[in-house]
């Protein structure tokens, strides 16, 4: 017998979104607190955003919410909530529904989404930069305060992604051609450990005099055994990010090196 065919469509009753919020309590293990009752969630929809779930069958696999965004220049939604069951994760899940949330947007005139994301989870980023085409220009240190789940006591810092939806780089991504760095080209670019070096990296000859901003692999587990050094590596990597946001530059891609990955950053525009 044919498995069901995965479809993705908005949320269309009260029953649908609370398994949702189901759906994302299992994902991201955050305690009822820290998960948007349905209500909230319906609320936000009526009012200008949307939630999409992708379907086998009847049952909710992953779903993605946003509400408006009033605070930028130009018509936006914030996609607060992305999660996927933990039993239908790599399945390309994310992808759908970010892929139809772009053409949602599209049809109603809105050119940009932005979301937030831990700037230490490499799986998220290359999902963001690379197959998306998004690009991060703002750092928010602890933004949601402590928020417990899979982070424990350690700061809720995060990377602010900008999906500028009709930019060339996030046409091609929607097409499937993602783009990329290759390690040898990484390698020879200059690397800002610290906020110092952020401050005075004039970027090496060639297109948006790139640079290279390092984290740690393997998080939140590798910081389990020693919150104190979690907490310290998050604030020395978030005030070197910031400074070279400062100066104009955008995160563009991320690369994983022998010595751990690294994110691509480049100046806005260049």
């Amino acid at each position: 017998m044919r498995a069901p065919r995965v479809r993705v469509r908005e949320l269309k009753d009260p029953a649908e979104f609370a398994e949702a919020s189901q759906v994302a309590k299992a994902a991201w293990r955050f305690p009822d607190l820290m998960v948007p009752p349905p209500p909230d969630m319906i609320t936000a929809t009526h009012a200008g955003g949307m939630t999409a779930g992708a379907f086998e069958g009847t049952r909710l696999l992953a779903f993605v919410h946003a509400v408006s965004r009033r605070n930028l220049p130009v018509p936006a939604i914030h996609s607060h909530l992305l999660a996927v069951r933990p039993e239908a994760q790599r399945r390309g899940l994310s992808v759908l529904l970010k892929l139809f949330q772009r053409e949602w947007c599209l049809s109603r005139g809105i050119g940009l989404v932005t979301w937030t994301y831990d700037p230490f989870m490499l799986r998220n980023a290359r999902l963001n930069l690379v197959r998306l085409g998004a690009v991060v220009p703002v750092y928010l240190p602890n933004f949601y305060g402590a928020i417990g789940g899979i982070y424990g006591e350690l700061p809720s810092d995060r990377f602010e992604a900008h999906w500028r939806l009709t930019s060339p780089r996030v046409e091609r991504a929607a097409r499937g051609d993602a783009e990329g760095l290759l390690p040898q080209e990484a390698a020879r670019l200059p690397v800002a450990r610290a906020a110092r070096d952020a401050e005075r990296t004039p970027g090496p000859p060639g297109p948006g005099g790139r640079v290279l901003l390092p984290f740690p692999a393997g998080f939140p587990a590798c910081f389990r055994d020693d919150l104190s050094k979690g907490a310290r590596v998050r604030r020395r990597f978030g005030r070197t990010a910031a400074a070279l946001f400062a100066r104009g530059y955008e995160a563009v891609a991320v690369v994983e090196l022998e010595e751990g990955p690294a994110y691509v950053l480049e100046r806005a525009g260049e």
